[in-house]
């Protein structure tokens, strides 16, 4: 019994041991994690969750510079938000420039991939090429947009002469100075997306496109009835990546109109408005409300979006 005993506290021990040790190698591997993240948890603290709450608390009063004289203003920024005609405005900016760069970034990006997708020399080289403008500063660039818009010596307007088109004023006209920004931002962005469907494109089942190809399928039906479907939830992930982008474009913007917005608000988004409210005319608490309600609006999108995607994306 002593014997017995003696080797079941043995046991213990040796139990007791191996916990204790994995207790220990746990709370080492715990404070190693914190220890990495929390650069990237400081950062998100001071530049993204502080300023968002102080922009929350903002919007509900009548903030002065400084502090002194601010007063409590409950809901009437955002109600004269709404009653003012160019935030109004903005809005429909807002809509208008996310309804060209979502349909047309999908279609681009896809349509690109799939021809750079090809293995020749060509392709390898436009590959390459094709991402040269997402990795250069959008600032620096759309100098060279100005040129290329210039109604007068620019190379649209020569394109357009050179095919008997009529020419445009591009950013100096209403009608068109969103066109011409849409066309920059699709040039500009369409570089990161065409990477992401070509790694979807390079996770297909081969065998899947064999059998379509044995079954009589030709190359355009391949496209549509199998290819397009499996690679489905990457489009969906363009589409809402798309979506809040366009919705929080600002630099382009800026860079293209001048920072004007113009001419005649016709390229204000509704960042645009934020900026210009808050850090222009130091209206600080109406610009904080512009920008509540930014975010309520791209949460509305991207609720919707996924409502539509939960029924219309093929997830293997």
């Amino acid at each position: 019994m002593a014997l017995q005993e003696r080797k079941l506290q043995s046991n213990r021990l040796v139990v007791n041991y191996e916990a204790l040790k994995k207790r220990t190698r746990v709370r080492k591997e715990f404070g190693l994690a914190m220890l990495l993240l929390f650069p990237a948890v400081l950062f998100l603290l001071v530049f993204v969750y502080i300023p968002s709450i102080m922009a929350l608390v903002l919007a509900f009063f009548h903030y002065k510079l400084g502090g002194v004289g601010t007063t409590w203003a409950g809901i009437s920024n955002f109600r004269d938000a709404f009653q003012l005609n160019v935030f109004r405005e903005s809005v429909v900016n807002t809509f208008y420039y996310a309804a060209m760069m979502i349909p047309s970034t999908v279609i681009v990006s896809v349509s690109l991939a799939f021809l750079i997708n090809r293995a020749t020399k060509t392709f390898a080289f436009v590959r390459t090429l094709i991402l040269i403008p997402y990795v250069t500063p959008a600032v620096g660039t759309a100098i060279g947009w100005l040129w290329i818009f210039n109604p007068t010596y620019g190379l649209a307007n020569g394109l357009l002469h050179w095919l008997g088109l009529p020419m445009s004023q591009w950013l100096q006209s209403p009608r068109m100075a969103m066109p011409a920004i849409a066309i920059y931002s699709l040039w500009h962005g369409v570089g990161f997306d065409v990477v992401i469907v070509m790694s979807a494109i390079a996770t297909l089942p081969k065998d899947v496109l064999e059998a379509a190809s044995v079954d009589g399928a030709n190359s355009w039906r391949r496209f549509l009835r199998v290819t397009l479907p499996l690679i489905s939830p990457t489009m969906f992930f363009l589409v809402l990546v798309t979506t809040i982008g366009t919705l929080q474009s600002f630099s382009q913007i800026y860079a293209l109109s001048g920072g004007s917005g113009g001419p005649e608000y016709s390229t204000t988004t509704l960042l645009f408005l934020v900026y210009e409210t808050a850090f222009k005319y130091n209206h600080i608490s109406y610009g904080a409300a512009m920008a509540i309600l930014l975010v309520i609006l791209i949460m509305m999108f991207t609720m919707v979006q996924r409502w539509i995607g939960k029924r219309f994306v093929f997830y293997e």
